[in-house]
């Protein structure tokens, strides 16, 4: 199949965007932007060139302050951290199943709609671009997306048929979107056939993240753009922060199954100068929360459950989860939490 299928709003099954399951925005949070801007002319490396850092706190209630400065400095890239993930060889997660697609379609997320508008500045477009949604779900994300176009299309791939089919049933149809049924690491499109695409919420179910990232530079055209938009994981520092990564991914796993895990920014960006494209513009941003209970915090009941471990059998790994992530105060039938989680948006571009 070397075209799209050409099934408007039809068939994908790569999905990968699942592992945030409850995400509604907050009124306590707020979101802090570490914005990382290389000369889009620069070498193929990340460290060591020029950036522009962009730090910007967006409130709740609207009120953005922006800090915009500019200064060199050297982009540590932590400890080697290569994962292979790709959603779906052999393994059916409930992203197959068609009650759980319709309902992971109705939730709805203050902090997902923030992250994707930033993608799609991240994408830069002119309107008129051919754009690949990896592991594309019920097209959550390729709506802002295809609102920006003006000619162009976005063609969304996946292999779980029960999210494609959700998104094809939307009583408000997404504009120029097109739908095909596929692996992330084996597209099924010509080479060079695509201006611009993006994974989002995905790349940490990927078994085979590797082999998904030299599939996009293959159909993407020489000069394209990539954005990787995923949650990310504190560098691990030290032993005890290792130990705390492999409990989180252990108990995500036991819902997400076993190709479940967490990255850092640092391996993505790894992920991606491996494959071959340089990397102009990477961000982080984090959003903090100071509430009762989960609700509204993506993937939130997970994260408890790693406290509620660590507090009973792993105090060493309590009090760093505490330092890295969010703080925990449990009074009668309720938990007070307090913390930040961290996304990176990261752009990799097909060299010329």
């Amino acid at each position: 199949m070397s075209e799209e299928h050409k099934h408007k709003h039809g068939h994908p099954d790569d999905h990968e965007e699942h592992a945030h399951d409850d995400e509604h925005s907050h009124g306590h949070s707020h979101l802090h932007d570490h914005s990382h801007e290389h000369d889009p002319h620069a070498h193929d490396h990340v460290h060591g060139h020029e950036r522009e850092h962009t730090h910007d706190h967006a409130h709740e209630h609207g009120h953005r302050h922006s800090h915009d400065h500019q200064h060199t400095h050297d982009h540590e890239h932590g400890r080697a951290h290569e994962h292979e993930h790709s959603h779906g060889h052999g393994h059916k997660t409930h992203f197959h199943d068609p009650q759980h697609a319709a309902e992971f379609d109705r939730r709805t997320s203050g902090i997902r709609a923030d992250l994707a508008e930033k993608l799609v500045e991240m994408l830069v477009l002119q309107g008129d671009e051919r754009i690949l949604d990896v592991a594309t779900g019920t097209g959550r994300v390729a709506r802002p997306v295809a609102k920006r176009l003006k000619g162009g299309k976005v063609i969304g791939v996946d292999q779980a048929l029960a999210m494609l089919d959700v998104g094809h049933q939307h009583a408000d149809p997404i504009p120029a979107y097109y739908q095909s049924a596929g692996e992330a690491d084996a597209l099924p499109f010509k080479s060079k056939s695509f201006d611009r695409a993006f994974v989002s919420f995905s790349l940490h179910h990927f078994h085979n993240s590797e082999g998904a990232v030299k599939e996009v530079l293959r159909v993407l055209k020489n000069g394209g753009r990539f954005v990787v938009l995923d949650p990310v994981v504190e560098e691990a520092k030290d032993s005890v922060d290792i130990a705390l990564e492999a409990k989180i991914n252990q108990v995500f796993r036991r819902t997400h199954g076993n190709d479940f895990r967490f990255h850092t920014a640092s391996s993505i960006q790894r992920l991606l100068t491996k494959a071959g494209y340089r990397i102009p513009r990477t961000n982080i941003l984090s959003y903090s929360f100071n509430q009762e209970g989960m609700d509204g915090i993506p993937t939130g009941q997970h994260w408890l459950e790693v406290a509620q471990e660590v507090e009973n059998h792993a105090p060493e790994l309590a009090a760093r989860l505490k330092k890295n992530y969010f703080s925990w105060h449990s009074h009668g039938d309720h938990v007070h939490v307090k913390g930040s989680f961290s996304y990176a948006l990261i752009c990799g571009v097909k060299p010329d």
